[in-house]
């Protein structure tokens, strides 16, 4: 556990000392990755992304200052309004704080934010995009520290909120991503105000999505499914790589795409047999980058399973 001081104005990799490089470890066989892939290094997924135990401020709603949390039961002077589109144009190197209306949520980290334990959400413009093309940028991450993450239990899949956060791009330490941020000193929330049912965005292969510079700089974390691919599963909270079934499971020479089971209630995959390669008709989730520190500053690239219904 790290007890960190984070402030709007440094980044979360400067605080946590982050180095990053990119991996471009190129298999013929995702089957293979059981020892040798960096999939097969990574710690299990239910590790949250950082932590980010902000100390240096009281946040029972009334601080030192007698500072009253916001709920956003209605939009804060001085807080502009943004579309998730506009931030990814903006793309603002320093935390900016932001008023997003009507995002819908469509995977939270172990299912739900549990107070004094760092989480994380992804937001969406909307329920669905007709074409990968079509929803590019039209979805962002909010990393909750461990102190505030109590504002968001409520939060499920599928909730229509207004959200305040802190915006920018985490580019220090080698972190390259457009991120939404809340802690004790850059306060934020998201209060419900409607429901909706997340729809994957469908027609996306393997290929379309491998790359990091595919999901920092093009996608972002959107709702997405694959057909026709094929893994094979580890331990209920690893994560596994996908290859093509047509290929028997083998990768193309794209960057391999690993299923997770950090957006799954408690961190772990239901339903799947250990050891077993399994050909899925489909599988849906959250495209997402995972940045591990201790594994070479390495970055991985998975699809984030939501429930069981996510991989037939």
């Amino acid at each position: 556990m790290r007890l960190l001081v984070l402030s709007a104005s440094v980044g979360l990799a400067s605080v946590l000392g982050f180095a990053c490089s990119a991996n471009n470890t190129i298999l013929d066989n995702v089957e293979s990755d059981a020892g040798t892939t960096p999939d097969a290094q990574k710690p299990d997924s239910t590790t949250p992304p950082f932590d980010a135990a902000d100390t240096d401020v009281a946040v029972d709603g009334h601080g030192d200052d007698h500072f009253l949390w916001p709920d956003c039961t209605s939009q804060p002077n001085g807080v502009p309004t943004k579309a998730i589109t506009d931030l990814w144009s903006a793309n603002p190197s320093v935390p900016v704080q932001v008023w997003l209306p009507g995002v819908y949520v469509t995977a939270i980290s172990k299912g739900a934010c549990v107070a004094g334990v760092a989480c994380e959400f992804i937001l969406q413009q909307d329920l669905t995009y007709a074409s990968l093309e079509a929803g590019a940028q039209h979805a962002i991450r909010a990393w909750i520290s461990s102190t505030t993450s109590k504002y968001f239990t409520s939060l499920a899949v599928g909730d229509q909120v207004n959200a305040m956060a802190w915006a920018f791009r985490e580019a220090e330490g080698g972190q390259n991503e457009l991120i939404l941020h809340v802690d004790a000193v850059s306060p934020g929330c998201a209060l419900k105000i409607g429901t909706g049912t997340p729809t994957p965005i469908t027609g996306v292969q393997l290929g379309d999505i491998g790359s990091i510079d595919a999901y920092e700089q093009i996608y972002g974390p959107l709702l997405l499914q694959v057909a026709n691919v094929t893994g094979t599963p580890k331990q209920p909270n690893q994560t596994f790589g996908l290859g093509n079934t047509f290929f028997d499971g083998g990768a193309s020479d794209a960057q391999i795409v690993s299923l997770s089971p950090y957006y799954m209630q408690g961190g772990v995959f239901v339903g799947l047999e250990a050891g077993v390669k399994t050909k899925f008709t489909s599988v849906s989730g959250v495209f997402n980058e995972y940045y591990n520190p201790d594994a070479s500053a390495t970055k991985y690239l998975e699809l984030g399973a939501r429930t069981q219904a996510d991989y037939p």
